[in-house]
């Protein structure tokens, strides 16, 4: 296993989507877009500690700056060894300075935000990068205290914490996807925009959760610039923040 698909590539350096056949979006737009949505998702629910539900949604997608995920989606033909949300909870265990003050239900939910909590494919990859890991001992010991942690009252209160985190992770993410999707569609004149988040068919949003129907027709944005590399778009309304996207070479 080589250990380069853990390191970090530069945030400005990265993308995290694709659009079309040709455009990429980049990892700083997408995080940004997620955390504008933040506060209008929040103010519905009214949860305790939103601010380590911020830091969540900041480092959700940490795991995309890895080697494996950009070569990946600029058309690399190699399987993907490890899932980008792997990636960021590998780096939660080892104390990466970025992830070590996120608590345990909220790098779970990290984990989860694609996946369920822990499956069997998430749990071989993350002991194999244990056992290959010169600091295996104290990893593994952490690792199993996870796996083994003491339930009180056969309540597993780390794991009722993770939950509404994976929802409100998801419903955000959602969010963000769609809203960058529906206006460059919209940008680049396709025949077919969706009217509505829910009209989409992006089904994983949690309709409960999620404070804003994002609507074609609500949407406000000013194109920035277009030099035919790079498109900037700042959207106005129903968030404010900066979308770009990177034309491929």
């Amino acid at each position: 296993m080589n250990d380069d698909i853990y390191k970090l590539l530069p945030p400005e350096e990265c993308y995290s989507k694709t659009h079309g056949k040709n455009f990429f979006e980049t990892y700083n737009s997408h995080v940004n877009l997620c955390l504008a949505f933040v506060d209008p998702v929040l103010k519905i629910l009214n949860p305790r500690n939103p601010d380590d539900i911020k830091k969540m949604i900041q480092f959700h997608d940490l795991g995309k700056l890895g080697p494996e995920f950009q070569k990946k989606i600029k058309g690399g033909k190699e399987p993907q060894y490890i899932h980008h949300s792997e990636v960021a909870f590998m780096k939660w265990l080892n104390k990466d300075n970025l992830l070590k003050d996120l608590k345990l239900p909220h790098i779970l939910a990290i984990l989860a935000h694609h996946r369920t909590l822990i499956d069997e494919e998430s749990a071989i990859i993350i002991e194999q990068y244990i056992s290959n890991h010169s600091n295996w001992k104290i990893l593994s010991k952490k690792w199993l205290n996870i796996l083994k942690r003491e339930t009180p009252d056969r309540i597993d209160k780390e794991f009722l914490l993770a939950l509404p985190l994976i929802d409100i992770l998801r419903t955000i993410d959602i969010l963000a996807s769609f809203t960058s999707e529906i206006i460059f569609k919209q940008y680049m004149k396709e025949k077919y925009v969706p009217n509505s988040l829910f009209e989409s068919g992006f089904t994983d949003v949690s309709k409960e959760l999620s404070s804003i129907n994002i609507r074609l027709d609500e949407l406000k944005y000013d194109v920035i610039s277009d030099d035919g590399k790079n498109i900037k778009i700042h959207l106005n309304f129903p968030i404010n923040s900066e979308i770009e996207y990177v034309r491929r070479d």
